[in-house]
């Protein structure tokens, strides 16, 4: 379960988007709702509107065409005049166009007046006609009638109230939820804001903490924050940057006082690497020849100037070839360590003692540069002539399975470089088991 956490743990990126997706997706929500709910409410008032209150309308209507045509039948049974048949006619028309404008209302009692007064009208007739019709039977087809428009009106009334109660029910309801949406989409949005603010928080402190531990020299501390956004990520890049860290302090507290190259430490630790990485490699081993008498004949202070001097030197020749994956060390005293690609050796070695021979002739005095030699005494104690300072490189071509350890290596460069210094002047070896190279 939690390496499945691990695996689906969204950035921060990530969980911005989802909380305004989630908020969007509320008001989107909450907005179609409503126009849903107001467009139902919409259509129920259009249906009042072309429905309803016509009916309402027409219902009077009745009456009045009722009313009319109970005023003709009275007068024609008085003066029998063909106006009153005629307006009788025409109130027929407007009662019969009044009940097909309720038929659009689809009221239960509507079938039922049609026929109550299909048999008023015959009745009626029966009277324009000259018949005689009982008192009664004309009484009693027009109260069904009336009884009819009464119930028809009761019932368009009661449909009426009850759509009006609907639409006003759905407008409340779709404000409500609405607002339920709405608010709900900004609640969540808040929690997953402050959530975020909270683990922010949280891993900034421990991020200030490990700072401050590192700063401190604790190298090792581990702020411990989950893998998975982008500030686990940056914690990650602490945790690797401390470790460089540690790397450095280690190399600077190894490197050369006086040189600040990289010691034995750093140089056994690099060539582990390069045999880790089964990389192939030049290991140029360089030692100035005569800097003992150097020393002794112009003193430690100015010895000392030349051999800083001389590891600059080296330093600048080799990071001139523009490679990046090359590597500069003092072994100590009059020792250097380059470390290069295979192939760059050749050109590594030559500019190398250019550097060298340039700067050697600076730090004599005139006279000396002049007959090419010092006077001094050797380790057995015998005065004899040393030649100027020079530079004899041994660089020993590694492949993988080439040598077993850094420390073999380092063995056998000193042996070559042994040989090399037997020669005059600053000279060069290139040692590859397929082939040798000397200059």
């Amino acid at each position: 379960m939690h390496m499945l956490h691990e695996l689906i743990k969204p950035t921060l990126v990530q969980k911005l988007i989802i909380s305004y997706a989630i908020i969007i997706f509320c008001l989107v929500t909450a907005l179609l709702y409503s126009i849903t709910g107001l467009s139902s409410v919409s259509r129920t008032a259009s249906e009042i509107g072309n429905v309803d209150l016509p009916a309402a309308e027409a219902v009077d209507a009745l009456r009045d065409s009722l009313r009319e045509q109970q005023r003709a039948i009275g007068r024609f049974s008085i003066i029998s005049g063909q106006e009153y048949k005629q307006l009788y006619s025409s109130q027929d028309i407007s009662f019969r166009n009044s009940l097909r404008i309720l038929q659009q209302a689809k009221l239960s009692a509507l079938p039922t007046l049609q026929h109550d007064y299909d048999n008023y009208d015959q009745t009626a007739r029966m009277i324009f006609a000259g018949l005689s019709v009982p008192d009664a039977r004309m009484k009693s087809a027009l109260n069904l009638v009336e009884g009819g428009i009464e119930t028809l009106q009761r019932q368009q009334s009661h449909h009426l109230d009850s759509k009006l109660a609907a639409a006003r029910e759905k407008e409340s309801k779709t404000i409500f939820r609405a607002i339920i949406l709405a608010f709900s989409g900004v609640i969540i949005t808040v929690l997953v804001a402050a959530l975020l603010v909270y683990s922010l928080s949280r891993s900034i402190a421990k991020l200030k903490r490990a700072t401050q531990r590192i700063a401190a020299g604790d190298f090792d501390h581990n702020p411990n924050i989950a893998q998975g956004d982008e500030v686990g990520d940056l914690a990650n890049d602490f945790l690797v940057m401390a470790s460089r860290l540690k790397e450095l302090e280690q190399i600077s507290l190894d490197a050369s006082p006086l040189t600040r190259l990289p010691g034995n430490i750093a140089i056994e630790r690099f060539i582990n690497r390069q045999m880790k990485e089964k990389r192939s490699f030049a290991m140029c081993y360089l030692d100035l020849d005569n800097f003992k008498s150097y020393n002794d004949h112009y003193g430690y202070i100015k010895a000392s100037e030349l051999l800083k001097e001389a590891g600059q030197v080296i330093h600048e020749s080799v990071t001139g070839l523009g490679k990046p994956d090359t590597f500069i060390g003092h072994i100590g005293g009059d020792d250097f360590v380059v470390i290069v690609d295979e192939e760059d050796a050749d050109t590594a070695c030559q500019v190398i003692i250019r550097g060298i021979d340039s700067l050697i002739l600076k730090y004599y005095s005139e006279e000396d540069r002049k007959i090419g030699y010092i006077d001094g005494v050797d380790r057995y104690g015998v005065k004899r002539r040393f030649p100027l300072i020079s530079i004899s490189i041994a660089a020993l071509i590694c492949r993988p399975g080439d040598y077993g350890s850094a420390a073999d290596i380092a063995s056998t460069a000193a042996k070559v470089k042994d040989q090399v210094k037997g020669s005059a002047g600053s000279n060069y070896i290139i040692v590859d088991k397929e082939a040798t190279y000397e200059a």
